[in-house]
C-alpha cells in the first residue's frame, strides 16, 4: 500500500506496470477514450465516478490517466478521500506517454455512458434545458465560479451542498454544474437519493470546461 493518497509516476514507470498487468483507468470521457486509448484501461469516465468508482479495486495498485494528467489527479484525490491508497496518477498523462513513445490503441470502440440514476447532458443538451427554464446551480467553489461559469448558474458549492438543498427548488428541472463533471455528479446522485425526480435532475457533462469547449460563453 501507499503511505500518501496517490504518487505521480513517469511514462516509462507506468509502462513497466502494464506490461506487469496492472490495471490502468482512464478517466477521460466516451468520445476521446473512442478514438485513442493505452492499451487494455478501463474507461470509467471523471463525470461518472461518483456512481462507479466502486469498480476500482482497493487492494492491488491502480494507474489512473487522462489527457494531461489533471483530471486523473483530481480523480485519485477524490479516490482517496473514500479510503484508496493504491492509486498512481500518470503524469502529464497520454499526451506524455504518447511524447514518450510508447504504443497507443488508436482502432476506433464505441463507448458510451453508463445508464445513471439522473441524465447526462451534453454542452447542446444542457443549454436547451436552461433556455426552457431549468435551474442551473454550480457546485464549484466560490473562487472557480468567479472565474466564469453558466449564464444564469447559481453557486452552490458542494462543500456545502447538504446543508444547501432545501434551497432548491423541487419543481423545477435542474442542471448540475462544475469544472469537468466530476462534482456534478456527485451532488445530481444526492439529490435523486433525496428523492428529486430523476427525469429533472441532470449533470453537465464535461462541466463548465465542456460548456467553453463547445463555443458557450461564460459570465463572471
Amino acid at each position: 500500500m501507499l503511505t500518501a493518497p496517490y504518487k505521480d509516476i513517469p511514462p516509462q514507470e507506468a509502462q513497466k506496470l502494464l506490461e506487469q498487468d496492472v490495471l490502468f483507468v482512464d478517466v477521460r470521457e466516451p468520445e476521446e477514450f473512442s478514438q485513442v486509448r493505452i492499451q487494455g484501461a478501463q474507461l470509467i469516465p471523471l463525470s461518472e465516478f461518483a456512481g462507479r468508482y466502486r469498480e476500482i479495486p482497493t487492494t492491488r495498485p491502480v494507474v489512473l490517466y487522462c489527457r494531461s494528467g489533471n483530471r486523473s489527479a483530481q480523480a485519485a484525490g477524490w479516490l482517496a478521500t473514500k479510503g484508496y491508497t493504491n492509486l498512481l496518477n500518470l503524469e502529464g498523462g497520454i499526451l506524455s506517454w504518447y511524447q514518450s513513445g510508447l504504443p497507443l490503441d488508436t482502432q476506433h470502440l464505441e463507448a458510451t455512458y453508463q445508464d445513471t440514476a439522473f441524465t447526462e447532458l451534453t454542452p447542446h443538451e444542457a443549454r436547451q434545458w436552461i433556455q426552457a427554464g431549468a435551474y442551473a446551480v454550480d457546485v464549484r467553489e466560490p473562487y472557480e465560479y468567479a472565474m466564469g461559469h453558466v449564464p444564469g448558474a447559481v453557486n452552490l458549492p458542494l462543500s456545502r451542498f447538504v446543508a444547501g438543498v432545501a434551497e432548491l427548488p423541487r419543481d423545477r428541472a435542474m442542471v448540475l454544474i462544475c469544472a469537468s463533471g466530476n462534482r456534478s455528479s456527485q451532488a445530481a446522485e444526492y439529490l435523486v437519493g433525496q428523492g428529486f425526480d430523476p427525469a429533472k435532475v441532470a449533470n453537465l457533462e464535461g462541466g463548465t470546461s465542456g460548456w467553453m469547449a463547445a463555443g458557450f460563453e461564460v459570465e463572471r
